[in-house]
C-alpha cells in the first residue's frame, strides 16, 4: 500500500492546477483591456473572447481537478509506469535517443514559459508578431527537431498561422486584437483596399 502511495500519477492534478493558475493569469491580463460594450448593440467588447477563454480554461482545470480528486478517492488513480518506447526507437541513433528523451521532459515546462511569454509580450509587440514568434518556437519545440529546415518550416507555417489568423478575425469579422502593431496596421489597411 505504501509502495502504491509512492508511486500515484499526479500528472492530472498537475495539469489542473496549472490551466488555473494558467486562466486565472490570463484572465486578469484582460482586466486592462478596454471594454467597449456600452458603445453599441451588435459590437463585441476586445476583452469578451479573452474572458471567455479564460473562463472557459478555469473550468476545464476545476474538471479535472475535481476528477482526479474524485478518482483518487475511489482509488481509480493508476500508478506511474515506465513508459517503454524502444519501438518508436528502432532505427535511431544513440544521439536521437537522447535528444527524444531531453525533448519528452522539457516539452511541457517550456510550453508553460512559452504561454506565458505569449501573454506578457503582446502588449509591447503586437498581435502577430508575438503570435509568429510563439507558433515558431512551439512548432519546433513540437517537431524536436533543430535542424535549419525545421526552424525554416516552423517560421513559414507560422507566418501563415498568424497572418491568417488577423486578417480573418481582426479584419474579415472585425473583433479587435490585444495590441495592434504597424504589421497589423499594414493587414488591416492591405484588407480593406482589397475588400472595401
Amino acid at each position: 500500500m505504501q509502495n502504491d502511495k509512492k508511486s500515484k500519477n499526479f500528472s492530472d492534478l498537475i495539469a489542473g492546477i496549472v490551466v488555473v493558475l494558467l486562466a486565472a493569469f490570463f484572465y486578469w491580463t484582460t482586466l486592462g483591456t478596454k471594454s467597449f460594450m456600452k458603445a453599441g448593440r451588435g459590437r463585441l467588447a476586445p476583452d469578451a473572447v479573452p474572458k471567455a477563454v479564460a473562463i472557459a480554461m478555469f473550468v476545464l482545470g476545476i474538471v479535472i481537478i475535481v476528477k482526479w480528486l474524485i478518482d483518487s478517492a475511489r482509488g481509480k488513480v493508476k500508478p506511474v509506469e515506465a513508459i517503454d518506447d524502444s519501438e518508436d526507437c528502432i532505427g535511431l541513433t544513440e544521439e536521437q535517443i537522447k535528444n527524444r528523451h531531453l525533448f519528452q521532459k522539457i516539452t511541457m515546462p517550456c510550453t508553460l514559459v512559452l504561454i506565458f511569454l505569449y501573454i506578457v509580450l503582446m502588449p509591447r509587440i503586437g498581435f502577430t508578431i508575438d503570435t509568429f514568434f510563439f507558433l515558431t518556437l512551439q512548432i519546433t519545440l513540437l517537431s524536436t527537431d533543430l535542424s535549419v529546415k525545421s526552424w525554416l518550416k516552423s517560421a513559414l507555417i507560422a507566418l501563415i498561422a498568424a497572418l491568417a489568423i488577423f486578417i480573418i478575425f481582426g479584419c474579415a469579422f472585425g473583433l479587435a486584437v490585444p495590441k495592434v502593431s504597424f504589421i497589423d496596421l499594414g493587414l488591416g489597411n492591405l484588407y480593406r483596399a482589397v475588400f472595401g
